[in-house]
């Protein structure tokens, strides 16, 4: 799922979070071509910077040619780039946490929102509009896998859906469909467990003859 992400033209930075098949979190940096990855391993986390590992003793680590720090920090890791829009992302075994940097609040979305303080309307989809409910707004920000066996992203896709129940308007079938796309599983790929969407619908209705 994407927390948090740069909404400008430019997008400077992507903030991921998933869970790995024992239920635990992953957490992705990515900053321009730069992926950062920080998850447990061995009672401690681990991070990875394009797909190479920091050992704890070469910390702090500054890449060499983008202004990205990663630090220790309490009982789990850093990072920071504030120079990019990402003041920083904590992340240890039980929590993570996001700060945006001043200059690009209200240029973000994602699960975090737009880091601008407003909290009215803070289930803004992909698309722009409004979600109804806190599930189906953590729904649209779902990162499809490309295929049922990419471990790396979430094994769903979003699509439209036709209603199975159809409306008879003038003795006429109208046939409805989901106007936001649901998740549903990858061709191949078998449900582990299901949830209720509430949906708003859009209707085809017959054409006149």
């Amino acid at each position: 799922q994407v927390l948090a992400q740069d909404c400008t033209d430019e997008l400077k930075f992507m903030v991921l979070l998933r869970k790995d098949s024992s239920e635990q979190h992953h957490i992705n940096v990515k900053i321009s071509e730069i992926d950062i990855d920080m998850y447990p391993k061995d009672n401690d986390v681990t991070v990875k910077v394009n797909e190479m590992e920091i050992p704890r003793t070469s910390l702090p680590y500054r890449h060499p040619t983008a202004s990205i720090e990663i630090r220790q920090s309490g009982e789990g890791l850093a990072v920071f780039a504030p120079s990019h829009g990402l003041q920083e992302v904590y992340f240890d075994r039980k929590t993570w946490r996001i700060k945006i940097a001043d200059w690009m609040k209200g240029k973000t979305c994602g699960l975090c929102g737009k880091a601008d303080g407003e909290i009215r309307q803070e289930y803004h989809t992909p698309n722009g509009r409004v979600a109804k409910n806190s599930v189906s707004f953590a729904h649209s920000w779902i990162l499809p896998a490309e295929s049922c066996w990419d471990e790396s992203e979430c094994r769903l896709k979003l699509e439209s859906v036709q209603l199975e129940k159809q409306l008879t308007v003038h003795d006429e079938d109208s046939t409805c469909y989901s106007v936001e796309p649901v998740p549903r599983c990858l061709p191949g790929c078998l449900p582990i467990k299901t949830t209720p969407c509430h949906l708003l619908v859009s209707t085809a209705w017959p054409s006149d003859s």
